[in-house]
């Protein structure tokens, strides 16, 4: 038998997601839960430029993904989350096995 290298899962601060740490640093710069993350769609800057027809000048739009961040809804997500979580852990008393 041969021993096998295992590694350390890690858990994102702010979702239930795991993995190894490279994709999770990756993972909590960008998640949905974290309120000071990095938005990919505007770059933090809460909108969009959109192109129209040509001769016009492109459009401001509010971000998809910013404007609906919304701290209420978040608040709601978490107390489900508390309500509803699974216990991982089965608790069983010592007993002798008589062997």
């Amino acid at each position: 038998m041969t021993p096998v290298k295992t590694q350390p899962r890690y858990k994102c601060d702010f979702c239930k997601k795991r993995s190894v740490k490279a994709v999770m640093k990756l993972h909590e710069k960008r998640c949905f839960r974290n309120p000071n993350r990095f938005c990919d769609n505007c770059g933090n800057r809460g909108f969009t430029m959109e192109e129209t027809i040509e001769g016009y000048p492109d459009q401001k739009v509010d971000c998809i993904y910013c404007s609906q961040f919304d701290k209420k809804k978040l608040e709601d997500i978490e107390a489900w989350e508390k309500k509803h979580e699974k216990v991982d852990v089965l608790h069983v008393k010592d007993i002798e096995i008589p062997f």
